[in-house]
């Protein structure tokens, strides 16, 4: 169970810092962790009863997520696909991938693989963004996309 962390308010009382997960459609944003690289993404949940939908970007290209939230152990099951990649053969299109997760009242953590293969994949966060934070998170993804491959050719 996550933590909960509550602050005193100036009249004394305690509130509850721990946001609800169905509540949170919209902007969000996070990373995750492939071959060792450090990836952003920006991503747009709907999320109704549970039921999570949504699409996003990062420097493979675009994607959309399924899933479902469990509040009962607070779990995150999203599965990602992506409609378009950075390939020009566009391979990976198509592709499953399991995001597996936990929501601990401020953000998801968890790993990622492909539904082929469990033993490849890594650590993945997302959080709900603020429009400051979703603009950052944009302009450092146009960053990585123009970025080398580390060990292509130049």
């Amino acid at each position: 169970m996550g933590a909960v962390f509550r602050l005193l308010s100036h009249h004394g009382n305690s509130v509850n810092l721990m946001k609800d997960f169905n509540s949170l459609s919209g902007p969000w944003i996070g990373w995750s962790i492939q071959d060792g690289l450090r990836i952003t993404e920006s991503i747009r949940l709907t999320i109704q009863k549970g039921i999570i939908s949504g699409s996003g970007t990062d420097k493979d290209g675009e994607f959309e997520l399924q899933g479902a939230y469990i509040e009962r152990g607070q779990k995150v099951l999203m599965t990602r696909t992506y409609t378009r990649t950075t390939e020009p053969s566009q391979e990976g299109v198509g592709i499953p991938y399991e995001y597996v997760g936990s929501w601990d009242g401020s953000f998801v953590s968890g790993r990622w693989h492909p539904r082929w293969n469990q033993y490849y994949g890594g650590p993945f966060e997302m959080w709900p963004a603020d429009a400051t934070e979703e603009l950052r998170i944009e302009l450092q993804i146009e960053v990585e996309e123009e970025a080398p491959l580390v060990g292509a050719p130049r």
